[in-house]
Order: C-alpha cells, then sequence, then structure tokens
C-alpha cells in the first residue's frame, strides 16, 4: 500500500537551537505531539522532539527556558521516503519504537511525516468500507435467493 495516502503534507519544525517552552507552545497551538528538528545548516531535518520528550524536561526540574530542544531531540533521526511501503514503515517503527517519522525526499529534504496514528485511523475507516461492502453484499446475496427459491417453487 502506498504511503502517500497516510502522509501529512504539514510538517511542524523548530530550530535545533529553540529552547522547550517554545517548542511545547508550537505543538499545543498546532495541535501536534512532535516537532521535526531542523538546522539552517542542513538541508535534512536533524532530529524530532514529541510531547513525551519535554515531559522529561519537567520531571527532572530542568530548566525550562534554558533547555534547547538539540538537548532533547531524538538522533539520529530515523527517516522514510514516499516510495517506502507501508509495510516498511510499520516494521521501521516497530524496531525502533517510534510512532512517526519524517518523510524525506532522495536529498533528504523533508516533505511531510508519517504517524502511527494516522495510518491506524485511515486503516480503520478502510476497514470499515470494507465491512459495510461485506453487510451490503450479505444483503443483496441474501434477497438473490429469496428471490430464486420463489421462483423455484414457481410463486410470482
Amino acid at each position: 500500500m502506498s504511503l502517500t495516502k497516510f502522509t501529512q503534507r504539514t510538517v511542524h519544525t523548530v530550530d535545533r537551537s529553540g529552547n522547550v517552552v517554545d517548542a511545547a507552545r508550537k505543538m499545543i497551538e498546532a495541535s501536534v505531539g512532535a516537532l521535526v528538528i531542523t538546522d539552517p545548516k542542513a538541508v535534512a531535518p536533524v532530529g524530532i522532539v514529541t510531547d513525551r520528550d519535554l515531559l522529561v524536561v519537567v520531571a527532572e526540574g530542568m530548566d525550562l527556558g534554558q533547555t534547547k530542544v538539540s538537548d532533547l531531540m531524538r538522533s539520529p533521526l530515523y527517516t522514510v521516503s514516499i516510495d517506502e511501503s507501508l509495510g516498511e514503515v510499520t516494521e521501521k517503527m516497530r524496531k525502533h519504537g517510534i510512532r512517526r517519522l519524517p518523510i524525506v525526499d532522495s536529498e533528504g529534504r523533508l516533505i511531510g511525516i508519517v504517524s502511527l496514528d494516522d495510518i491506524l485511523t485511515l486503516l480503520g475507516h478502510e476497514m470499515s468500507d470494507v465491512a459495510r461492502t461485506i453487510e451490503s453484499e450479505i444483503v443483496h446475496e441474501a434477497a438473490t435467493m429469496a428471490v430464486r427459491a420463489k421462483l423455484a417453487r414457481g410463486t410470482p
């Protein structure tokens, strides 16, 4: 299955020199659970920080205004290309214990992000569509069999 259906093209980013307070505010404003970390000197994204990573700062009593996202970011950053299959993407997530993967082009530039939540939501919708199709087919088959039974008995 193509990764394109699961891709969020709007990716929220933060510069690696940003502090965690600004990152947290940005996550709240954008209603996202992760920010991809960029570096003006690099073409490719350099890391990711999640809402759970920010909780570490609070739990450990770190100075919120002084802690940089680069201090928390997960690196190396695992990424995928848009050409990878859904199976490859979920395997990479499972292998590395992560829920989100930035999508990069052939030159390493950020072009999207895919999350396990988005995958599960879309697959859930598709499974629901399949279930409705099967239900419709069962009803149609029952109606067809009823007509055949009437014809076999010679009743109009």
